[in-house]
């Protein structure tokens, strides 16, 4: 499926290890689906194959139930066991040969990047959308500030391509108006929403100021 603009507003990127509630990743990823979550993308690297598998069962149901889309971070075998909508992998990891190969031409691919020619290769090659980050502020102390992109840099990546780019990581809601008009087509939180107490209340605050922005 392709991606539209209604489903790259704000993407959530499940975080078990930051959660501070005691709720199954399938509640979670709902509470946050209520708040105004546009797209869910499975992100789980602590996980067992079997755990993560059971996991993506679970949440590619959820997401049909609410007509979003449903993306598996790297495991090309996971997202096509379980019809996922697209996958997201690292730039050193992109095989569009293999990725097209195992899944065929009508979902969507992501791909991890930080630097603009990184942004390029991946267009050229049949990325669908990009993932930026994680992006720093300056105003933000999630991210040791060496790990992280600048808003110039955010900016360079959005400026060499013609595909959707997604910012994420290191995002608070008071830093997230630092990147109007960077050129950015969605939101991406993971600590920012499953981190939080009440995970659909940080939802719809991410919501709204990405509306406010995008």
């Amino acid at each position: 499926m392709g991606l539209l603009k209604r489903d790259l507003g704000l993407v959530a990127v499940t975080d078990l290890a930051s959660m501070r509630v005691d709720k199954t990743l399938r509640d979670a990823v709902e509470e946050a689906i209520d708040g105004g979550a546009t797209m869910v993308v499975l992100n789980e690297p602590t996980l067992s194959h079997d755990a993560l598998m059971k996991e993506a069962v679970r949440l590619k149901i959820l997401c049909g139930m609410h007509d979003i889309p449903f993306i598996m971070m790297r495991h090309i075998d996971i997202a096509d066991s379980v019809d996922a909508d697209g996958i997201v992998v690292a730039y050193e990891e992109f095989d569009p040969g293999r990725i097209r190969t195992a899944l065929g031409s009508d979902r969507s691919i992501g791909v991890l990047v930080s630097k603009p020619d990184e942004a390029r290769r991946a267009e050229n090659q049949g990325a669908w959308f990009l993932m930026c980050g994680p992006v720093s502020t300056g105003h933000d102390e999630e991210h040791e500030y060496d790990e992280c992109i600048t808003i110039e840099e955010l900016e360079a990546v959005c400026a060499a391509v013609d595909i959707p780019v997604i910012a994420y990581g290191g995002l608070a809601d008071a830093d997230i108006n630092f990147i109007r008009g960077t050129g950015i087509s969605g939101i991406g939180a993971a600590t920012g929403i499953f981190g939080q107490n009440d995970i659909r209340s940080a939802a719809a605050s991410l919501r709204r100021i990405s509306r406010e922005i995008l």
